[in-house]
């Protein structure tokens, strides 16, 4: 297998992140002389809150473990408890991956467990402390919708599970010829994939019959193995997994990743 590009130079690469969120992964494209091509696939925006959902913002210190399952999950929590962070130092607080933490020590909350390697659920899973649950009290703090895995094992494992759910995920109004155009002519180098929804996305809007011979021959990188299945029995004919989530490890994906179909 060959790495998917030598060299960024001159490329094109498709941007499919949030618009909030594609300032450092520009900046790492464009300092090695490629070319950053914005194309958010999923907005994101503050979610209407359950009276359920409310109740549980009042009584955050019954919990004994707090999930977050993203930056953004940390962002618009922290916003709707109008940055009173004082609840939450007693509760042990989880992260799944390392632009959760991050985004986690930004609001002050330093003593956060994650996990070493990997940035899923599995990886939530497997740290020690998470274990032996029973009688525990967790909370998980996601988007909307999402995967039922981390909530099923912990209540397996004798915890008791509530969710609340901060944010949803849209798909964005936006002109689509001008990525349409670059694609019809072989102009686009690779497209960056952060999530199963923003592939779904990519294919609601760009598979045109058109031009999807050229979208599935386009080298995709994208986040995960389970993402990269999905691009698989899509159709994508090369596709390489980043090692993390992070911007950085993306990059390097794109320039040292081993493309696969």
């Amino acid at each position: 297998m060959n790495c998917i590009l030598k060299s960024l130079a001159g490329k094109k690469i498709v941007v499919t992140r949030p618009k909030h969120q594609t300032a450092e992964l520009s900046r790492l494209i464009e300092a090695k002389s490629g070319t950053s091509i914005d194309f958010p696939l999923i907005d994101i925006q503050a979610k209407s809150l359950l009276a359920k959902e409310q109740a549980i913002l009042l009584n955050l210190e019954r919990y004994d473990f707090i999930f977050f399952i993203s930056a953004n999950a940390v962002n618009f929590a922290i916003k709707l408890i109008d940055g009173k962070i004082e609840q939450l130092r007693n509760i042990s607080i989880v992260a799944v991956g390392k632009a959760t933490t991050q985004a986690l020590a930004k609001v002050g909350l330093n003593k956060v467990l994650s996990p070493k390697q990997g940035f899923n659920s599995e990886a939530v899973l497997a740290l020690p402390e998470c274990q032996l649950m029973t009688k525990s009290r967790c909370l998980i703090v996601r988007g909307d919708g999402g995967r039922e895995l981390l909530a099923d094992t912990l209540r397996a494992r004798g915890a008791t599970v509530d969710y609340i759910e901060v944010y949803e995920k849209i798909v964005p109004q936006q002109n689509c010829e001008q990525v349409k155009a670059y694609l019809w002519n072989k102009d686009v180098a690779a497209i960056l994939i952060y999530s199963a929804v923003a592939l779904d996305n990519l294919m609601l809007l760009l598979a045109d019959e058109k031009i999807k011979e050229s979208l599935l021959s386009t080298p995709l990188v994208v986040i995960s193995s389970r993402v990269a299945l999905a691009a698989k029995k899509i159709g994508f004919k090369q596709i390489v997994v980043a090692a993390e989530s992070s911007d950085a490890a993306m990059v390097n994906a794109l320039l040292n990743g081993d493309a696969c179909g």
